[in-house]
């Protein structure tokens, strides 16, 4: 049996400010790199055999301690980065929100039928993503455990291909940062034994 380790990156000064950061390249600020300090305490125990993340420093940063810890380099992937938000990129909700209210009221309303202003839908961001996955899937031997890093809209659309959930109600998933989901894969059959652990951060 394989395990995936589906990993959202650590928070950055966009998440605080609740900012659209899609594509946008910012770090982790400093709670994020305490996260991520965290989580490799957390999965400590837990021997990986591939680290992946996307091509976005913040996510790279977050597998970095996991990383440094288990002497294994970090694949980056940029079919796995965040969705792009286009013409919303880098800025916060309220700014948005006065310039395309019915847009916002859409993406979060029916986030799956909406193509945001120059960017991506998610079913855009589902595809690349689940092919990522597949590419990963395909290269692990039968049993190993494998560390993906990537983001709270891209994780949530392959979460959503597991489970079979329409993209509609891709907001029903809470993914907070460094929140650590678990996908099981034996032959060929996927499923999910977690979503969004995140009781570490409070030791």
């Amino acid at each position: 049996m394989k395990n995936f380790y589906l990993v959202r990156h650590g928070q950055t000064n966009g998440n605080k400010s609740f900012a659209f950061q899609g594509h946008t390249n910012n770090p982790l600020n400093e709670t994020g790199k305490k996260q991520a300090e965290k989580l490799a305490s957390y999965l400590a125990k837990t021997k990986f055999e591939a680290i992946y993340t996307s091509d976005l420093i913040r996510t790279v940063e977050t597998a970095t301690p996991i990383a440094k810890q288990q002497d294994l380099p970090i694949i980056e992937i940029p079919a796995l980065k965040e969705i792009s938000f286009g013409e919303w990129e880098g800025q916060s909700y309220d700014e948005i929100n006065h310039k395309w209210p019915q847009e916002v009221q859409d993406f979060f309303a029916k986030p799956g039928e909406v193509q945001i202003c120059g960017g991506e839908s998610f079913a855009e961001v589902q595809t690349r993503a689940w092919k990522a996955m597949e590419d990963i899937m395909e290269e692990s031997n039968k049993e190993q455990n494998i560390l993906i890093v990537s983001h709270g809209g891209t994780l949530r659309t392959i979460i959503c291909k597991i489970l079979n959930i329409h993209l509609n109600d891709i907001w029903k998933l809470g993914i907070d940062n460094v929140g650590v989901s678990r996908m099981l894969k034996k032959d060929d059959s996927c499923w999910i034994n977690c979503i969004n652990e995140t009781a570490f951060l409070k030791d």
